[in-house]
């Protein structure tokens, strides 16, 4: 019966789509390849940024609604130290660890102490959130912002066949992606790490029992988690210009 209802489901969901795809390849198959790397390559973009909101929220049960402010934080960090260094990867590094390191401040001194008060969490977050965004507007200004790609990513790939020209970074994020799903999978199924989180967050006193240093353990991966959202902060910095935003979303 189960597989009769996943059948069921595929060919409600798979028939619509192979039948608009082949309409739309006929019509404008450029306009359409085009559309369907846009609409790729931008939900990849929004993985890259939500993959840390889902190892902190979706594995850990913690709900961190400042996640996005520490986007914008690793985002904004990561500009400026390219500004500096005149270095992309420099940027990266930049934007992943200040994230981290705000991210584990969060974690040793507010979720620490609210283990599974969801309500909490998510007052107190969101009242950080605002705070974060406040500062970095009184401290950076509400002036839009967006960096260039480096020079390797920069500009078009040409004499693709249909499109025949698609940009270099915009198709770089997909293989991104990839590679960082990849990986937190791998992470968290492969290797003693990943199943030492796995196992704290379904019995903490049985592996803190077993001599494992549970509050280590959970400080580093909320850490990881806030470190990828400043790494997605910048890369989408070279995609969309943003800005930060003070209470009820006004800016400065």
């Amino acid at each position: 019966m189960t597989l009769t209802w996943k059948w069921s489901w595929a060919l409600l969901i798979g028939v619509p789509i192979v039948a608009l795809s082949a309409w739309g390849l006929q019509d404008n198959a450029r306009l359409f390849v085009i559309t369907l790397l846009n609409g790729l390559t931008l939900a990849s973009l929004y993985f890259i940024v939500a993959s840390g909101f889902t190892l902190v929220f979706g594995l850990m049960r913690n709900v961190n609604l400042a996640h996005g402010s520490l986007y914008l934080l690793g985002g904004y960090l990561g500009f400026f130290a390219a500004q500096l260094t005149g270095s992309w990867l420099v940027a990266l590094a930049v934007g992943f660890s200040a994230a981290a390191v705000v991210g584990l401040v969060m974690q040793v001194s507010i979720f620490r102490f609210m283990l599974g008060q969801d309500l909490r969490q998510t007052m107190v977050t969101i009242g950080l959130s605002i705070v974060i965004a406040d500062c970095l507007m009184w401290a950076i200004g509400a002036q839009v912002h967006q960096m260039s790609p480096p020079a390797w990513l920069d500009g078009p790939i040409r004499n693709l066949p249909v499109i025949r020209a698609y940009s270099t970074y915009r198709l770089s994020l997909l293989p991104i992606g990839i590679v960082i799903g990849v990986a937190l999978w791998l992470f968290l199924n492969r290797t003693r790490a990943g199943m030492m989180i796995r196992a704290g967050v379904d019995d903490r006193a049985m592996l803190a029992a077993a001599g494992v240093n549970v509050n280590l353990v959970f400080a580093t991966t909320f850490a990881i988690g806030a470190g990828l959202a400043g790494l997605g902060g910048v890369i989408l910095v070279l995609v969309l210009a943003f800005r930060p935003r003070g209470i009820l979303g006004r800016p400065a």
